[in-house]
């Protein structure tokens, strides 16, 4: 991909993570179920809305989006009084259409069949609209290259990632991640193989240069520039 694409783009990985650096306490847990653990708590979520809501484009994987009741409203946060479009990617090129979020009103919806995240490969992206629940879905499959220029050439420039930890990994693989909004819950779950921040099969190594933190009762807020 040409760098003058990649230098217009910002990505901001947005995740509550436990000290110990898990984003759950198993596989499938929702937002509701991190609540109730104590997790996450109510300044949590509106630092969550409020970075969404700077944002053209919200990148989120279909499990998590299919454990979660659907998108959150953050127009009345935007400087526009817009709602970003939630992309939902897949590996698979399928997920549930009967789950709720396909039916949210005024939220723009895309499902994203990605079968390259290679960003250095050829820009190549087929795209088609279809109707589900009464809503019309825009539907992508390609490569994440071909994602992105499409995204920049129609003015999104800028991307919250919600992850989960598999679509994270992917996405600093590839050096894409500007941002890190990181919630510190007061949590320790110590078992291994639990949902990470950034789930990847090989080693990574990123600096990090902190530009803010705040702490509410036993939560930390930081905010991280990746170097």
């Amino acid at each position: 991909m040409q760098k003058t694409i990649l230098n217009q783009i910002n990505i901001t990985n947005i995740m509550a993570i436990s000290v110990d650096g898990k984003i759950a306490s198993h596989a499938s847990e929702s937002t509701s179920e991190r609540n109730k653990i104590g997790m996450l708590c109510s300044a949590d979520f509106e630092r969550l809305k409020q970075a969404v809501a700077l944002n053209d484009c919200v990148f989120i994987s279909s499990k998590s989006i299919e454990v979660e009741k659907g998108a959150f409203r953050v127009s009345k946060n935007s400087e526009k009084g817009t709602e970003p479009e939630w992309i939902v990617f897949t590996l698979s090129g399928t997920c549930n259409f009967s789950h709720p979020f396909w039916g949210q009103k005024e939220i723009p919806k895309s499902l994203f069949h990605v079968v390259d995240f290679n960003i250095n490969s050829n820009p190549d992206l087929s795209i088609k609209e279809i109707i589900i629940k009464n809503e019309k879905i825009t539907f992508y499959k390609g490569n994440i290259s071909g994602l992105i220029e499409y995204l920049v050439k129609n003015k999104k420039t800028k991307y919250g990632l919600l992850g989960g930890g598999k679509l994270n990994a992917s996405f600093w693989e590839q050096n894409l991640v500007n941002n890190l909004l990181l919630t510190l819950s007061p949590m320790l779950f110590g078992k291994f193989d639990l949902p990470s921040l950034v789930s990847s099969s090989h080693l990574l190594l990123k600096k990090l240069k902190c530009e803010g933190i705040a702490q509410l009762g036993d939560f930390i807020f930081i905010d991280y520039k990746v170097l």
